[in-house]
């Protein structure tokens, strides 16, 4: 089996396995597909937001929206549990003598404990920090004690090859069997990588960004539908080599 590809893709375009932020949750009402993973979105409350920490409200309405599209959806959809990520600014959510990394396992373990969800718990490290990565693997093999899947948080910003292959490497170590999906991977990345021994599946967006010096980024739908069906041929030719 090829490794699945998630994204949000353009507006009217059927495409089999999608990729949601919570905050556009509405959206899986909208196109057909066959599976989905609803991510927490640090990128809007921690890159965009420069939050320390996710706000009051958002974990107890996280939980909510979980409950309410497993009920929907049953396991056509995972939900990630909200992780604390280090490579928008390193440090930003450390405190009260916890890390990053700390932060996320905490949640591992409470939202772990809720029934009826299929959740996706993500690996988290310090800043390329391998022994960081490596410790929470540890850990985390003790805490999910062989659960059926676990993502990679810590390649989504990453633009290093040899700490995305270490990252995917090492996590396939720890979690034999596992789906392992890798968050906002390269294609870059991916070429590298694209034997799904290391990892089963990861999601982009980033169809829409410039595609090389001449050509700008996608401005409307006929550009982003466009450039979609670019960014999967592309895609399949990585994966066919």
């Amino acid at each position: 089996m090829k490794i699945r590809f998630y994204t949000l893709p353009p507006r009217g375009v059927d495409y089999p396995w999608l990729f949601v932020p919570i905050h556009k949750y509405k959206l899986l009402f909208k196109y057909r597909f066959e599976h989905a993973i609803v991510d927490c979105g640090v990128e809007k409350i921690f890159n965009h937001g420069g939050l320390r920490d996710y706000p009051p409200y958002f974990l107890s309405w996280y939980k909510a929206k979980a409950r309410f599209l497993s009920k929907v959806f049953g396991d056509k959809v995972w939900i990630v549990i909200p992780d604390y990520p280090d490579d928008y600014r390193p440090g930003q959510t450390y405190g009260d003598g916890v890390d990053n990394v700390d932060k996320t396992i905490m949640n591992i373990e409470e939202f772990m404990s809720i029934d009826g969800v299929e959740w996706l718990p993500v690996i988290q490290s310090r800043y390329e920090d391998t022994f960081s990565f490596l410790s929470a693997c540890q850990r985390l093999t003790r805490i999910l004690n062989n659960y059926r899947r676990v993502a990679v948080g810590t390649v989504c910003k990453a633009r290093k090859l040899g700490w995305i292959i270490y990252c995917l490497k090492t996590a396939r170590v720890f979690f034999k069997k596992a789906w392992i999906h890798a968050f906002g991977l390269t294609l870059n990345a991916l070429s590298h990588l694209k034997n799904n021994v290391w990892l089963n599946s990861f999601d982009s967006t980033a169809y829409t960004f410039p595609r090389g010096r001449r050509k700008p980024s996608a401005k409307n739908s006929r550009q982003r539908e466009q450039y979609f069906y670019e960014y999967l041929r592309r895609l399949e030719e990585i994966l066919d080599q």
